[in-house]
């Protein structure tokens, strides 16, 4: 009985699980990040153009993570000490996501939170329209500029850092072995407008904000974010690819809340962790927001993986 128990746990920390309606292969998505292990070191989608458009497209997806807590912690803060943990399940989590082809070079992505910590009811993290063709105005127009070009319109999160690529988004922690995420965690979602170039092995991104992820209309919050991103990222040869980035985030003193570090609606991974018994933590601990009115944020990516392709006859030895 205790190996079968000490089985089942070991189950349930490995069930962080992508499930996800069937994909037709005959109808895959224009300029999309895989889905599962395929997407993993993938940043900005490719501008390469291998799918030839058939009409609408609708993919409806999920994600499902569940995961088991085994941790403890201590202080010495007199007075004020820290929680008692124990070891057992954190709240199951789950995504919702709809990606649909809407036209030539044009996609929608819409991602709506089932069960988070720190919202358990169903709660809309937001989506975005991408255009990688203008050709629904005229066909060809501004093709050129296209070819190396990626327009990104919408409520969701925006492309500072590349930290965000590897990250867990609630459920969808496929991307990111740690699923905890950061300390400081540079992710947020705003309305924003973001035009990418990619030319050759270069990535040069800009766009803007209000930088606020609660809107009002309320005279005050009249505030704005730029942000951009210049990097450089080469296959050197089959074993071998590097990628570095930097990126920048500046926000105006005109009342914009600067949720940069805190933008995240699904709460952190790791329950109670560093909450004290006078107050309990919060549903985003342990991660640190500096709380900043307004600021500029710069942050450097450097990414180098190698990878040994063994051959047939290496296989067999």
């Amino acid at each position: 009985m205790k190996n079968f128990k000490i089985t089942l746990v070991l189950l349930f920390l490995l069930s962080s699980v992508m499930g996800f309606a069937q994909v037709d292969p005959r109808k895959p998505l224009q300029y999309f990040r895989p889905i599962g292990k395929a997407g993993l070191n993938v940043f900005e989608t490719s501008k390469t153009d291998t799918v030839v458009y058939n009409g609408l497209n609708v993919r409806v997806g999920g994600d499902f993570a569940i995961q088991f807590q085994g941790l403890s912690h201590e202080n010495s803060v007199v007075g004020d000490p820290l929680v008692d943990l124990g070891s057992n399940f954190n709240l199951p989590t789950a995504n919702l996501n709809i990606d649909a082809q809407l036209a030539d070079g044009m996609r929608m992505h819409l991602r709506t939170y089932l069960s988070s910590r720190n919202h358990t009811q169903a709660y809309v993290k937001g989506g975005y329209l991408q255009f990688d063709k203008l050709d629904f105005i005229q066909e060809g127009f501004l093709s050129g500029l296209m070819d190396i070009a990626t327009i990104r319109v919408g409520m969701d999160q925006i492309n500072y850092g590349d930290a965000q690529f590897r990250r867990s988004d609630n459920a969808m922690a496929i991307y990111n072995p740690f699923v905890g995420n950061y300390i400081m965690d540079a992710f947020t979602t705003e309305p924003f407008l973001e035009v990418t170039l990619q030319p050759s092995d270069w990535i040069l991104v800009a766009g803007i904000t209000n930088g606020r992820l609660n809107q009002s209309p309320v005279k005050g919050d009249d505030g704005f974010v730029f942000y951009s991103k210049v990097g450089w990222d080469k296959q050197m040869n089959d074993d071998l690819r590097l990628r570095l980035t930097g990126s920048l985030y500046s926000s105006s003193d005109k009342g914009t809340r600067d949720y940069i570090y805190n933008g995240d609606r699904a709460g952190g991974r790791y329950y109670s962790l560093l909450a004290t018994v006078a107050n309990g933590g919060s549903n985003f601990d342990p991660r640190f927001n500096p709380g900043f009115a307004y600021h500029t944020a710069i942050q450097i990516n450097p990414f180098v993986i190698s990878i040994k392709a063994l051959s047939s006859s290496e296989c067999m030895k």
